[in-house]
């Protein structure tokens, strides 16, 4: 075909992209989440999706695509079409953490994707045995330092968001604990519950039926400000160490290529959604603060958690297969 010729029939799309974009979404949004279902991402994707399928007027549907820590997920995202009917909902450790970590993912946040908002960030807390005599922060890290190597950490696994935390919480304390990494955050709480370990770091959701039954303590909220489900509980801030935050986040991303105008309509729906007041109060009652950033402060939080993130785990030389 003749250059005009090729010239021309790109024109010629272009009224009907613009239509398909005006009208979207005309038929069912696929939402790929790459953890398994009932687990902390999972739990906000589904409020989230029923509300924004009420918004669309088109079924919005939970795709649960679980492997290598998110990952496989995100490849699905990443090799969809660009038009906004596969979307991805994801947490921080997917877009930040794992391609710093892993040597051979398939996908290239920068290149494959775009970030289309945040929704929610997670209260990740400190927790402890109820039975540990230690009130809060201060008393657990005088703890530590009265028994020198007797006191566990439990993680779910090497380059974990909960190791990487359980890094920023030494270097902040100047306390040395013993690192346990298990398969899972799940397998580490038994063993916390069971007396093996003596403190864990995650998102709250993972730990409140455990606090209900009185099992575990939260000792510490790692986060700016406290936690509306944990009015009692300090930050670490509030306890004298003011960088102990460690930001975790969960939002929403699409292919790269996505038209300008559908990635605003996604962007809007779920503004909308999360300012619906049953969405807050679940999403707080799990353990969540939620917040919405548009697509410019999500793609800039993208980039500093990168750099902040990255530097820890070069000092630490992580780097998994």
């Amino acid at each position: 075909m003749h250059r005009r010729s090729l010239i021309a029939a790109a024109l010629a799309g272009l009224p009907l992209a613009a239509a398909r974009s005006q009208d979207f979404p005309t038929r069912p949004v696929r939402v790929v989440v790459g953890f398994p279902p009932g687990g902390g991402t999972d739990l906000v994707a589904r409020p989230l999706a029923q509300k924004v399928q009420g918004i669309f007027g088109q079924s919005v549907v939970v795709d649960n695509r679980a492997g290598a820590n998110g990952s496989v997920g995100l490849e699905v995202v990443a090799k969809s079409p660009p038009d906004g009917y596969t979307i991805g909902h994801v947490n921080s450790s997917v877009v930040v953490t794992n391609p710093l970590l892993y040597k051979n993912l398939a996908v290239n946040v920068e290149r494959d994707l775009v970030p289309v908002c945040t929704v929610a960030d997670s209260a990740v807390v400190l927790a402890v045995p109820a039975d540990l005599p230690a009130r809060d922060l201060r008393e657990l890290v005088a703890l530590a330092k009265a028994k020198p190597g007797q006191l566990n950490f439990g993680s779910g696994g090497l380059g974990s968001v909960d190791h990487l935390s359980f890094e920023v919480l030494k270097r902040q304390t100047g306390v040395e604990f013993l690192h346990v990494p298990y398969r899972g955050g799940g397998p580490a709480l038994n063993d916390m519950i069971g007396g093996r370990v003596q403190l864990m770091i995650s998102s709250y959701g993972m730990y409140k039926g455990q606090v209900d039954a009185g099992r575990v303590r939260i000792v510490a909220v790692l986060a700016p400000e406290r936690h509306p489900a944990l009015p009692d509980v300090p930050t670490g801030v509030e306890q004298g160490w003011p960088d102990l935050i460690v930001p975790a986040w969960q939002g929403i991303v699409a292919p790269a290529q996505t038209p300008a105008a559908i990635l605003d309509k996604v962007e809007a729906a779920y503004r909308s959604a999360l300012a619906d007041p049953e969405v807050k109060a679940l999403l707080i009652s799990l353990g969540y603060f939620p917040i919405f950033r548009g697509q410019k402060d999500a793609a800039r939080m993208i980039r500093d958690e990168t750099v902040r993130w990255g530097t820890i785990i070069r000092e630490l030389g992580i780097q998994l297969d």
